[in-house]
C-alpha cells in the first residue's frame, strides 16, 4: 500500500482533513497499513502505551479484563475510530485488548509524540483533536446516563441505532454482520443475556428485526430509527 493511499486514509478522516502530506506521513509509524485477520488480539497491556491508533477499516470490540479475570465486553469500536490511550497526559496502565470480529481491520498507528509535534504546529488540527476527546467524552456520559435511566429495551436500540450511524446506512433496510454474541450485547447494555434473548424475540414480533446466529437484519432503518428519536 503506497504512501498516497495511506495519506488519502487519513485525510479522509474529519480528525485529520486539515493535516498536510508531510504531516500526515509523519504521523505513521508504519509505511503500510497493519492487517489485521478475524478473531486476532490486540493486546494494549503490554504494549507501546506511547501509541495510538486509526481503525481505517473493520470493526473490533474493547474487551476488559475484570479483577476476578473475567472477560468484559465495553465498546464496539468502527471505521474511523481512534483508540489506545488519548489521554495527553502520562500514560495509565490498563488490561483492555482489541479483538477484531469482522473478516478483517486495517490500522494505522501513531506515537503520542509526533500527534502532539503537528498540534503544536497546526492550532486548528489541536482544536478538532480536543472537539473530538470531547465528542467521545459525551459519548461515555450519555452511555451511563442510558443505563441508569432508560429500560433494557430502549438501551438495545440505542445500541443497534449507534452502530448503524457509524455503519452511514443510507438504504431502506440494514443487514448487520453478527459478529456479538448474545452475551456480548448484554455486557454493553448492562443487563442478562436472557432479557437479551427476550428482548429479540419482542423485537422480531414487532418487525423491528430479525436474529440469527449469523446476522442482525433491520428490514426497516426508518422504523429504528423513528423509534429511537421518540425516546431521546
Amino acid at each position: 500500500m503506497n504512501s498516497d493511499l495511506k495519506f488519502w486514509y487519513l485525510q479522509n478522516h474529519q480528525l485529520f482533513r486539515n493535516l498536510s502530506y508531510a504531516e500526515i506521513n509523519m504521523l505513521c509509524i508504519l509505511k503500510k497499513f497493519k492487517r489485521s485477520k478475524k478473531n486476532e488480539l490486540i493486546d494494549l497491556s503490554n504494549s507501546d502505551k506511547e501509541r495510538l491508533y486509526f481503525l481505517k477499516h473493520g470493526t473490533i470490540k474493547l474487551i476488559r479484563i475484570t479483577p476476578d479475570g473475567d472477560e468484559l465486553v465495553v465498546d464496539i469500536l468502527q471505521k474511523g475510530d481512534l483508540f489506545g490511550d488519548l489521554n495527553l497526559e502520562n500514560p495509565v496502565a490498563n488490561q483492555d485488548y482489541f479483538k477484531v470480529v469482522s473478516d478483517e481491520a486495517i490500522i494505522c498507528t501513531f506515537y503520542r509524540e509526533k500527534l502532539e509535534e503537528v498540534m503544536y504546529k497546526k492550532p486548528d488540527f489541536a482544536l478538532n483533536y480536543i472537539k473530538f476527546i470531547g465528542f467521545n467524552f459525551k459519548k461515555i456520559q450519555n452511555s451511563y446516563k442510558n443505563i441508569l435511566f432508560r429500560d433494557a429495551k430502549t438501551r438495545l436500540l440505542l445500541l443497534l441505532h449507534t452502530i448503524i450511524e457509524k455503519e452511514n446506512v443510507e438504504s431502506a433496510s440494514f443487514v448487520l454482520p453478527n459478529y456479538l454474541t448474545q452475551k456480548d450485547i448484554a455486557q454493553l447494555i448492562c443487563t442478562t443475556r436472557q432479557t437479551i434473548v427476550t428482548l429479540f424475540k419482542e423485537l422480531e414480533n414487532q418487525g423491528i428485526l430479525n436474529y440469527t446466529q449469523k446476522e442482525i437484519s433491520i428490514p426497516d432503518v426508518a422504523l429504528l430509527k423513528n423509534l429511537v428519536q421518540n425516546v431521546k
